[in-house]
């Protein structure tokens, strides 16, 4: 697809307010096409820019995959461990768990967002003064560990917490030594909604053919807890050529990334925070192309 059929695609897609964001299109590290569509805020009439911050909710999990490999090699943390060995307050799981099942989504822990009235049931336990970590352990067991497949950031945010625990440090403080600053990635770091952060974008949804405000995430009263990160595109192309280049883990390492773990679909498998395609090749090499989750 040329250029200019790509700014046609981008450019219907703004007018039916389906698509208000960044696009950056990039082959073997050089930039093909890449611009800016929509608004940061319609409220403000603030237009989006290449440089505009958005938050980047699910595509997190591959940074929270990278750190625990990354821990992993440096002989920190086991794949193959129970996560109670680092997180006594992660005994409560089911016995069988470990660290492999959290990261590929085998765990058979519910979603959190999956909870009925989440939202309400975040501002109770904050009212509470409860913890989130204490709920997360709560969740329940739908399949046994490694028996099946199920999307469930429950095992992510759990992961946040272990490695919080393994390092010392705090969950963003974690991010920015382990992959982000040695990708350069400045215009990075962990999305607190509620808080001033200059260049990022607010969200909008449509509702009954509407344009409107979009909430911010469930558990973003937590800020304490692990979350979720903002970028920008320009940021991104780092963590994508960095898929390529392994400057962070050895090749042997990057691979447990791309290996599938559970079987989506017919169509898609999942590794470490990503969805594999066998069918597609993002080069002449026998890698699976890359999708977020």
């Amino acid at each position: 697809m040329s250029k200019k059929e790509l700014a046609l695609v981008f450019e219907q897609l703004e007018k039916e307010h389906r698509f208000s964001g960044t696009v950056l299109v990039s082959r073997d590290g050089e930039v093909l096409f890449e611009k800016a569509y929509g608004f940061a805020s319609r409220q403000l009439n603030v237009p989006n820019v290449l440089e505009t911050k958005f938050p980047i909710a699910s595509v997190t999990k591959m940074f929270i995959a990278m750190a625990a490999l990354i821990l992993s090699e440096q002989g920190r943390i086991s794949l193959h461990e129970k996560p109670a060995a680092y997180v006594p307050e992660l005994a409560a799981l089911d016995k069988d768990i470990t660290v492999h099942h959290l990261l590929s989504h085998t765990s058979g822990l519910q979603d959190i967002y999956d909870v009925q009235n989440l939202r309400f049931e975040m501002h109770k336990l904050k009212i509470e003064q409860g913890d989130l970590l204490s709920y997360l352990v709560k969740q329940p067991q739908l399949f046994r560990p490694g028996e099946g497949w199920g999307y469930s950031s429950t095992g992510f945010i759990l992961m946040g917490y272990l490695m919080e625990k393994v390092t010392g440090v705090s969950f963003a403080e974690l991010m920015k030594r382990s992959v982000l600053t040695p990708l350069s990635m400045t215009n990075t770091g962990l999305d607190l909604p509620r808080r001033i952060n200059p260049g990022r974008a607010y969200g909008h949804a449509v509702e009954n053919g509407q344009v409107v405000n979009a909430d911010n995430d469930k558990l973003s009263l937590f800020e304490e807890a692990p979350g979720e990160l903002y970028s920008t595109v320009q940021d991104l192309k780092k963590w994508c050529d960095a898929m390529f280049a392994c400057p962070l883990v050895s090749p042997h390492t990057l691979k447990l990334m791309f290996t599938p773990y559970g079987q989506v679909d017919p169509s898609f498998q999942y590794g470490y925070g990503w969805f594999l395609a066998p069918r597609f090749r993002m080069h002449v090499e026998e890698h699976p192309v890359f999708s977020h989750g």
